[in-house]
């Protein structure tokens, strides 16, 4: 298998959008307890990696495996776009979950049991998410599953590792994490509320009901404007609770932008042509909201 199908299958040209994460959790811990940095971190970066394309490959072994369309099946799917046999994705995904998992448990080894419990956590959605009698691709909780994984979690381990042996891990901590890292969970909630909007059609074809098809195309774009609206509020409202640096206000700028950025898709939901859009627009609060929290985290601690 070349890297550039590697690239495709485990959707390798996604994985910086896990740094952010990372790098978010890091500028929480900096700003909250002054620890912005611990070597654990380092571990994770690799384990969330490997992790991110083990799954990929996986999910796509199994989308194709489950495909009820034989368009899809025959067209659609990367495993016979590029004409891969059963046997040689299913050996390519072994070989990055064994990786992973042994990684995974050079950090559990160097941390402790919440570790290891937010990551069988992560491997379980992840193997749940295409697989099973009812995988939750093909459920209305499609969408929430993996934006609670991917907004919340990743940067919560990242700032529990950061600051890991200086504090424990309490309610009220939990609290004021879940509020900073709020907008990423409504990016990545719309990310593939979008991408099923796009994809409905051919998700009704393959047993797919997810939350676009209980809600209809309609009432998820209105949502997706909702939540669009709700990213930029949640941020004015961790300023407010003292849970993000007074700088990331600077952040409201970017409002009007990102619904100029999404207008043509409010209009159509194509997956080849405004899908991106959506991609795009939410990126500048993905992309944008870590890097300036972390600018204020240590602009506060100097």
């Amino acid at each position: 298998m070349t890297f550039k199908i590697l690239w495709e299958l485990g959707e390798i040209y996604t994985t910086p959008l896990d740094w952010f994460l990372v790098l978010l959790g890091m500028a929480y811990s900096g700003y909250a307890q002054g620890n912005f940095f611990n070597w654990r971190i380092l571990i994770f970066l690799i384990v969330l990696f490997l992790y991110h394309i083990t799954m990929n490959v996986f999910n796509n072994y199994m989308d194709y495996q489950n495909a009820k369309d034989d368009h899809y099946k025959k067209q659609t799917s990367t495993v016979s776009k590029w004409n891969l046999s059963l046997k040689t994705v299913k050996r390519t995904f072994l070989f990055f979950l064994f990786i992973s998992l042994f990684f995974g448990a050079i950090l559990v080894f160097s941390t402790d049991g919440l570790v290891l419990i937010l990551g069988l956590v992560g491997y379980y959605v992840g193997f749940g998410y295409s697989y099973g009698r009812r995988p939750i691709n093909s459920l209305p909780i499609a969408e929430t599953i993996p934006a609670v994984l991917s907004g919340f979690m990743i940067p919560i381990i990242s700032a529990y590792l950061a600051n890991y042996g200086e504090s424990s891990l309490t309610l009220h901590s939990l609290w004021g994490m879940l509020m900073a890292f709020m907008p990423m969970f409504f990016c990545m909630f719309n990310n593939l509320l979008a991408n099923n909007t796009c994809d409905l059609e051919e998700d009704i074809k393959n047993g797919r009901k997810t939350l676009v098809y209980s809600i209809g195309k309609k009432n998820s774009v209105l949502l997706l404007i909702l939540l669009t609206c709700l990213s930029y509020v949640s941020i004015l409202v961790a300023v407010y609770l003292k849970q993000a640096p007074v700088l990331t206000l600077g952040m409201i700028l970017l409002f009007p932008v990102t619904l100029k950025v999404l207008r043509p898709y409010f209009k159509q939901q194509i997956k080849k042509q405004t899908f991106p859009l959506v991609l795009k627009g939410m990126s500048l609060i993905m992309l944008g909201y870590p890097v300036v929290y972390f600018m204020g985290s240590f602009i506060n601690q100097q």
